[in-house]
């Protein structure tokens, strides 16, 4: 009998850690605040040099929206959230192009979020499409949390 309980506790366990591995992860919801550094082919003649800037990021409704306040492609995006354990991918649907309306998208494209065990630091990689078809740059970034709201109130 010990064991059938055993058994049937191990299982269920096991299984309630399989379906909380893709589920959102609210602890990465609010607006972070850090630096990004932007590296790459930002510029037509080569790599250029690395730059770093002040910036601005939120993230809410489960994961599906993500917005840069500050920094490079500043507006809200609509994303396919995809949840692991402390982390978040986010493929672009769409979202401010960088150009303007050239007709090609150029900005960002896709994301991979990563938060501390303690939950008070998010890295972030960045990857970003430009123009000249297959041409891509690289944003990282260290965020700290800005505020944090829970179910519209303040925590």
């Amino acid at each position: 009998m010990k064991t059938n309980i055993l058994a049937t506790s191990l299982l269920l366990g096991l299984g309630l850690s399989a379906v909380s591995a893709g589920q959102p992860d609210p602890r990465f919801y609010g607006v972070w605040v850090g630096v990004e550094t932007y590296g790459g082919r930002f510029y037509i003649q080569g790599a250029g040099p690395t730059v770093k800037m002040a910036a601005e990021i939120g993230i809410g409704d489960s994961g599906t929206i993500f917005a840069v306040g500050q920094g490079l492609g500043e507006g809200r995006y609509e994303v396919s959230p995809s949840w692991g354990k402390n982390t978040l991918e986010l493929e672009v649907r769409s979202g401010p192009s960088l150009f303007g309306n050239t007709g090609t998208y150029c900005g960002r494209t896709h994301c991979k979020l990563a938060l501390s065990t303690d939950g008070t630091t998010l890295t972030e990689t960045t990857f970003v499409a430009l123009p000249g078809g297959g041409t891509q740059a690289t944003i990282t970034g260290t965020f700290h949390r800005k505020e944090k709201t829970l179910r519209g109130k303040k925590r």
